[in-house]
């Protein structure tokens, strides 16, 4: 994904610190003059950060509370860009963005294993009720077969699930197909 850092600052010698940052950040870096041009650049589309100078004059009318409501989940940093130097907004703007990554790269984890676990309780009660069904004496050929193909769909995706790798093994598409065409054909 490629970064683009908006920098929102009056001062002088802007354009240096955004090359500064494009070439050690690796991202694509835009200067807003004011709050209200920072307003107007982020209504056209996210960006990854938003540098807000803390030295702006308070005198605008849109305020940095406007700006921050308006950001859309990019790391926002309010500091003094002058004091800082570029060296040193260049590497708080790194530290920060390797946090957010790592955060998400966490979240998306936590978010995949709590579904997996969703997954791995709903197959396995597919499991269970495929294996009572097939038990049942007085059940038709027919359905105790499609009883038995459940079974197999459902088992295929447990061991999927297990796996982590879902390219390893057949499509569950072309396994359901393969089933259904076997059953069909049986008859």
């Amino acid at each position: 994904m490629e970064k683009t850092v908006l920098i929102v600052t009056a001062m002088e010698g802007a354009e240096n610190l955004a090359r500064a940052i494009s070439r050690e950040a690796d991202a694509i870096v835009e200067i807003a003059r004011s709050r209200r041009a920072a307003l107007a650049r982020l209504r056209r589309g996210p960006v990854t950060a938003l540098l807000l100078d803390s030295v702006l004059p308070d005198a605008e009318v849109t305020t940095s509370d406007i700006v921050w409501q308006n950001a859309d989940g990019a790391v926002p940093l309010e500091i003094p860009l002058a004091s800082l130097g570029a060296i040193g907004v260049v590497r708080l703007l790194q530290s920060v963005l390797e946090g957010r990554r790592q955060a998400e790269t966490v979240g998306r984890k936590q978010a995949a294993a709590a579904v997996s676990e969703e997954l791995q309780s709903t197959i396995t009660s597919l499991l269970l009720e495929s294996d009572l069904l097939s038990r049942d004496k007085a059940l038709a050929p027919s359905l105790a077969e499609k009883a038995r193909v459940v079974r197999e769909l459902a088992d295929t995706l447990r061991l999927r699930l297990r796996s982590g790798c879902p390219d390893s093994s057949p499509s569950l598409g072309s396994v359901m197909f393969a089933q259904t065409s076997e059953s069909v054909y049986a008859r």
